[in-house]
């Protein structure tokens, strides 16, 4: 049976929230008190912890106004996570006890959910700040699940192409779960990005760059622009190899039990694959 528990730190990020208010305090006093009563955060490697924490503190700060009724009043729900892990593991076909800690905190608007391992434990933390929909929270809970049954790390060490083929895992496990929900339609935020005009450009683009582990390069081609010029090429060419890979006759189980010793070599072969099969339309005017 998985052990499943629920934590969150809002307490603690209210209780600096509140210090600081009261007092009005500037920058350098803001940081203070987030140090001594939260001092929560995610710091990519290669970035120094203090310096980062301070600069996305002092850009979020203004905005914790707008959401924190949402904070305050913030609720888990461990029956409905313990119920989304299941459908996960039964679509994953992943049948081993799984230990998680769902962490709640508060980030910086800019903050997505990243998992921490320690031992077989994971935690998956994950922001509170802004809106997320169920079809996130399988996403990331897909990751942990595809990590135990494939051994791939959860950690930013993780290459490029490992984060493609994560990235596309969890975005279909998502997709097949929402829609055998009753009345649960799935739109497609893909219909709405610009990296939908160039899909073939976009994976001949990346293909140089799948064994590439530094922050930069992982940053560059989910949240900033890559080597085509476009946000999330990374995301997108996960979501198009697992469907073409799903078109040929793979499914999600299969995909998921790749070693993580051969996820990179898979990955590289696939796209070199899908570009052969001229699977993709042609670039839109």
């Amino acid at each position: 049976m998985d052990n499943l528990r629920c934590r969150q730190m809002l307490d603690r990020f209210l209780t600096f929230y509140d210090k600081a208010s009261r007092e009005n305090a500037g920058s350098e006093r803001r940081f203070e008190l987030w140090k001594q009563h939260y001092g929560f955060t995610y710091v990519p490697p290669g970035y120094e912890r203090d310096q980062l924490a301070k600069e996305m503190l002092d850009y979020a700060w203004d905005k914790y106004s707008l959401v924190y009724e949402k904070i305050k009043y913030f609720e888990s729900d461990p029956v409905k996570l313990y119920e989304l892990l299941t459908s996960i593991k039964e679509t994953l076909n992943y049948h081993d006890p799984i230990d998680l800690t769902v962490l709640y905190f508060v980030g910086t608007f800019e903050t997505d959910p990243f998992i921490m391992k320690e031992n077989e434990q994971y935690t998956l933390c994950f922001p509170v700040e802004v809106e997320w929909s169920d079809y996130k929270l399988i996403q990331e809970l897909t990751r942990v699940v595809h990590c135990c049954k494939s051994g791939l790390a959860p950690s930013q060490t993780r290459t490029l192409g490992q984060l493609i083929f994560q990235e596309g895992i969890g975005l279909h496990t998502a997709r097949a779960i929402m829609e055998d929900k009753k009345g649960s339609g799935i739109e497609l935020f893909w219909n709405h990005e610009k990296c939908t005009k160039e899909p073939n450009r976009i994976m001949m683009n990346i293909i140089p760059h799948l064994n590439r582990t530094d922050y930069q390069a992982l940053y560059s081609f989910t949240k900033g622009t890559g080597a085509s010029g476009y946000e999330k090429e990374a995301n997108f060419t996960g979501w198009i190899l697992i469907k073409y890979l799903l078109t040929q006759g793979k499914n999600l189980s299969e995909l998921a039990a790749i070693p993580n010793t051969e996820v990179d070599r898979y990955i590289e072969n696939s796209l070199y694959s899908l570009l052969n099969h001229a699977y993709l339309t042609q670039p839109q005017e």
